[in-house]
């Protein structure tokens, strides 16, 4: 059914390797279920474009205690809080001390979708249950325990799936980053066109 990426698959620029995570699995183990989700929309975050500094990603100021997994070989997650309520998942990419990573702002459910609904309180399935970067969160329930570990095994990881299919990729700006200067019009923002679980953007 799916391939997990293995370690060097993630150690790309998170603009190569945002683009390449569309129509891979994201699949979270736990001791119930077994969820996947297609990943259907990312946003890149770190390094540079066109000569200019990414002011939008978290590690463009300082290395903080939130931000270490952004500084560490790819193959981590990253998550943390919004809002002090709802957790976002990344994917580390690049090598040690580059800082670059890829937020997932949107999935398909393929596997799990009953124990998603009960996780998101929604009683009739629809694109709400995973079109936003905390929804997929809820969805798939991934939190903060969930951060700085590998992602080319279980519990969570990439994979590949067998039957892969065709994609178009849509590029544009990424979304709500109006505090960045410069980063807000880096076209770093990535979705599968036609898709209904990419977000309004």
């Amino acid at each position: 059914m799916y391939i997990p990426w293995k370690y060097t698959d993630f150690q790309d620029k998170a603009t190569n390797v945002a683009q390449k995570l569309l129509g891979m699995y994201l699949i979270h183990r736990t001791s119930e279920v077994e969820y996947i989700g297609k990943i259907v929309e990312t946003e890149a975050y770190g390094g540079s474009y066109q000569g200019k500094i990414d002011d939008a990603s978290h590690a463009w100021r300082k290395r903080t205690n939130r931000n270490e997994p952004m500084f560490q070989n790819g193959g981590i997650s990253y998550v943390y809080l919004i809002y002090g309520m709802y957790h976002c998942f990344n994917v580390v990419t690049s090598l040690k001390d580059d800082a670059q990573a890829v937020l997932i702002r949107a999935i398909e459910p393929i596997q799990g979708k009953e124990y998603m609904l009960v996780n998101r309180k929604l009683s009739i399935p629809d694109k709400r249950i995973s079109n936003g970067p905390g929804k997929l969160c809820i969805a798939m329930n991934i939190t903060i325990k969930e951060n700085s570990i590998p992602l080319w095994k279980a519990p969570l990881f990439i994979a590949t799936p067998t039957n892969k299919e065709m994609i178009r990729i849509v590029k544009g700006k990424r979304v709500n980053i109006s505090y960045a200067e410069k980063g807000k019009y880096f076209p770093w923002r990535f979705f599968i066109q036609g898709n209904p679980y990419v977000s309004k953007g």
